[in-house]
């Protein structure tokens, strides 16, 4: 028994010399083989395979640094403060995400750059798993990037601190979400009210009855959650953000649970918010309709940027008319 344990431990170190020789790599055999490897003795980052898929294991000086940027501002430098550039009103460079769970690493963002103009409907396209919705919570200051910049309103969110970051999105983002999160105790008035109250400069706070007349909700105005349809609710929501009348409006699948009429309809509300009052709408999608009414559509693939697509966005709304 004795002479079988100290063949094994000959066999586990030349196993271990093994990987320390072979760069970046260990197959899925071996690693059963070491029994998980003492990860504590690696001194950089490695891979497994796991039925044919790779998959990064961090060693604990590396896990340290990632978790460091996931979850806490990051230390000012030249870069801490960088502004947009010309008419931008967002800018994203090279930004890498990568979430984590143990010692093994998922990147999501594997190095992201564009940019988008003040007054654009802007959507993120791709299919579950792209990395879209990630990238949306990051330029939101709703997540943090592993690496890179992102200055939004010339800030650069991976320096600001939490309290900061959510200051900076009371002050310069409207959120719409697929779910609608309204009030279920507030009716539709007092929901919206709550995106006005959001607002701290008074000067920049909506009539709020005009916005129900505008977008041919009145009907709705004082009824509750429970007693509206799900494309009433969503149309609600929106003007929950628009009441709070922050320069980008960030929505994520907002029609995703909605029919093809109800869809049309939010669609036209947001490029009526993007015609009137001149915000930047961000919308993550996977439908290539609502592709058709954005400036600028972002392909995005497996935490790439397969395209950036300039068009002349189709309009939904008669413009002549909104004025």
């Amino acid at each position: 028994m004795a002479k079988e344990i100290k063949e094994n431990k000959r066999e586990i170190k030349a196993k271990t010399n093994k990987i320390s020789k072979n760069k970046n790599f260990v197959d899925e055999q071996t690693l059963q083989d070491l029994n998980l490897i003492n990860i504590s003795k690696q001194k950089k980052p490695f891979e497994i395979k796991d039925e044919g898929i790779a998959i990064k294991v961090l060693d604990n000086a590396t896990l340290k640094k990632y978790r460091l940027a996931n979850d806490k501002p990051r230390k000012k430098d030249e870069y801490a403060k960088l502004q947009n550039s010309n008419d931008n009103i967002v800018e994203v460079d090279n930004i890498k995400k990568t979430y984590l769970s143990g010692n093994v690493a998922t990147e999501v963002l594997k190095g992201i750059t564009f940019s988008i103009k003040k007054g654009e409907i802007v959507v993120l396209y791709g299919k579950s798993g792209s990395g879209k919705s990630t990238l949306l919570n990051i330029i939101s200051a709703l997540d943090r990037p592993t690496s890179g910049n992102v200055i939004v309103n010339n800030i650069n969110l991976p320096y600001l601190s939490d309290a900061k970051q959510t200051l900076f999105r009371r002050e310069n983002i409207s959120f719409i979400f697929q779910n609608y999160n309204l009030l279920q105790n507030l009716n539709s008035y007092d929901n919206v009210e709550t995106g006005s109250y959001l607002q701290r400069d008074k000067n920049k706070r909506l009539n709020i009855k005009k916005l129900f007349e505008d977008f041919d909700l009145s009907e709705c105005m004082y009824k509750y959650p429970s007693q509206m349809s799900g494309g009433q609710q969503q149309r609600v929501s929106i003007l929950r953000a628009i009441a709070k009348n922050s320069e980008i409006l960030v929505a994520d699948e907002p029609t995703g649970a909605l029919d093809e009429k109800t869809g049309i309809i939010v669609l036209k509300n947001l490029q009526q918010i993007n015609l009137k009052y001149g915000t930047t709408i961000i919308i993550v999608s996977h439908d290539p309709d609502v592709a058709q009414i954005a400036d600028k559509v972002i392909y995005l693939e497996l935490g790439l940027i397969k395209e950036v697509k300039l068009q002349e966005r189709k309009w939904l709304i008669d413009r002549e008319s909104q004025f």
